[in-house]
């Protein structure tokens, strides 16, 4: 059961923007360094397969382990200070992420998509990003203006 939503106004969402995607761009980094320590693991246990199950590196393989971790850890934090921030992260893979806002009462979502320049196109709660309308000065003039900071 939903406690509080926190709901953005335009401009906050435009303010806050630079340092959510300082953070989910951290997150990525954080995200595909553990699928290389992932990957780098695998291999690693694939050749030792094919050498015949020659002796294992022990220092080795928990190096690639450690990697896996920490980074997931670091991922993990940038993620819940996304979220803390009120702010709902959608696809990670794709910098996908959702300001909540009141248009005329109702929830919207203000999107962005990492590699915009801006918050340009909102959407309706269940329309997801296929429902992505572009946001016209109307549209901003019409958003709620509380917002539950």
């Amino acid at each position: 059961m939903e406690t509080s939503r926190r709901y953005f106004t335009y401009q906050l969402a435009s303010d806050l923007l630079p340092a959510i995607v300082s953070l989910l761009r951290d997150a990525i980094k954080a995200k595909n360094a553990r699928s290389k320590a992932q990957e780098d693991l695998k291999a690693y246990k694939q050749r030792l397969v094919l050498a015949g199950g020659a002796y294992p590196n022990r220092n080795r393989m928990a190096a690639y382990v450690d990697m896996a971790k920490t980074s997931h850890e670091a991922m993990k934090q940038c993620v819940d200070h996304i979220l803390d921030q009120g702010v709902e992260v959608k696809d990670l893979d794709r910098g996908l992420i959702d300001f909540p806002a009141l248009y005329h009462g109702q929830p919207v979502y203000l999107c962005f998509h990492l590699g915009e320049e801006s918050i340009t196109h909102w959407h309706g709660f269940e329309e997801g990003f296929a429902g992505r309308k572009p946001i016209s000065q109307d549209f901003v003039d019409q958003l709620d203006a509380g917002s539950s900071s």
